[in-house]
C-alpha cells in the first residue's frame, strides 16, 4: 500500500532518496541548501519503505515552486514519479496554489508534459552542468486572469 506522509522540513528518508537519486547516480555536488528545513517535504512509502520525495517552495500566494523530484531507482517504471507530482500539486492547491512550476531536468521535460506541465519559454539553463527548462502548469481553472510568465 502506498501512502505519502508531508512534513515542514527535510526527513531522513528525503534525505536517503535524494542522496541516492542525485547525488550518487547523477553527480551532483550541492543536493541540499538552507531551505530544506523551512520547506514542505513529501516522501511516499510502499508497505513502509520510502520510495519518492519531493518539496514545495511558495513564490507567491498563488504559485508553488515543486523541486527535488526523486523516486528511487528499484522503483521507475511503476509511475511513482507520476504520483509524487500529483500529490505535490494536490497539497499546493491546498495551500492556495493557482499554478505550479518546476525546473526540469531537460531529459524529463516529456514525463512532466504528460502530467499536464507546460515550457514556459524554451531558454534551456543549466544547474550543475546539466540542462534544465522551466515549466509550469494551471491547477486552478478560473475566468480570472493571472500572469504565467512569473
Amino acid at each position: 500500500m502506498v501512502t505519502e506522509k508531508f512534513t515542514v522540513g527535510i526527513t531522513p528518508d528525503a534525505r536517503l532518496i535524494r542522496e541516492e537519486v542525485f547525488m550518487q547516480e547523477q553527480g551532483y555536488k550541492h543536493e541540499f541548501d538552507e531551505l530544506d528545513n523551512s520547506l514542505w517535504t513529501l516522501v511516499l512509502y510502499l508497505d513502509g519503505t520510502p520510495i519518492s520525495t519531493g518539496r514545495l517552495k511558495e513564490i507567491d500566494p498563488e504559485t508553488y515552486q515543486i523541486e527535488r523530484i526523486a523516486v528511487r531507482k528499484q522503483f521507475r517504471g511503476m509511475k511513482v514519479g507520476s504520483y509524487t507530482v500529483k500529490y505535490l500539486c494536490n497539497k499546493a492547491l491546498s495551500l492556495g496554489a493557482r499554478k505550479c512550476i518546476l525546473h526540469a531536468q531537460a531529459d524529463k521535460v516529456h514525463f512532466y508534459e504528460t502530467l499536464g506541465f507546460k515550457i514556459r519559454d524554451g531558454e534551456i539553463d543549466f544547474d550543475e552542468g546539466n540542462p534544465h527548462v522551466w515549466m509550469y502548469k494551471v491547477i486552478v481553472k478560473s475566468k480570472r486572469k493571472f500572469r504565467v510568465n512569473y
